[in-house]
C-alpha cells in the first residue's frame, strides 16, 4: 500500500525529485480512488509509479525544470493533487493545464 507523501516542497529542486513527489501523491490518489488493481487503470503500484513518474517526467522536462522548481508553486500542486476529485476529468484538466503546469512549478530561480 503506498504512504501519502506530505508536503515536500521545500528542499525540492531538482526536476527528478519533483517528478518523483508528484508520482507518488498522484499514485496515492490513484489508490484512494480504487484504480490500482487488476483490471483498473493501473495494474499494481509499481505499473502506477512507472506511467505516473513518465507523465510528470514529459510534463516538467529536465531542460526546463532542474533546479527551477518553485516551492510554493509545487507545494500548491501537490495539494492539489491530494484533493482531486476521483473521476473528474475537468479536475485533471485544471489540474495539469493550471494548478501543475509547467510554467508555474518550474519559474524558481536556480
Amino acid at each position: 500500500m503506498l504512504g501519502v507523501v506530505g508536503l515536500m516542497g521545500c528542499g525540492v529542486s531538482s526536476q527528478s525529485d519533483a517528478v518523483t513527489v508528484a508520482a507518488r501523491n498522484s499514485c496515492a490518489a490513484y489508490e484512494s480512488c480504487e484504480q490500482i488493481g487488476s483490471g483498473k487503470k493501473y495494474a499494481n503500484e509499481d505499473d502506477c509509479m512507472t506511467r505516473e513518474k513518465a507523465f510528470w517526467n514529459n510534463l516538467w522536462s529536465v531542460e526546463a525544470c532542474d533546479e527551477h522548481i518553485n516551492s510554493e508553486n509545487f507545494d500548491f500542486c501537490q495539494d492539489s493533487i491530494k484533493v482531486l476529485s476521483c473521476g473528474s476529468l475537468l479536475d485533471q484538466a485544471v489540474l495539469v493545464g493550471d494548478k501543475c503546469s509547467r510554467n508555474k512549478v518550474c519559474s524558481g530561480n536556480p
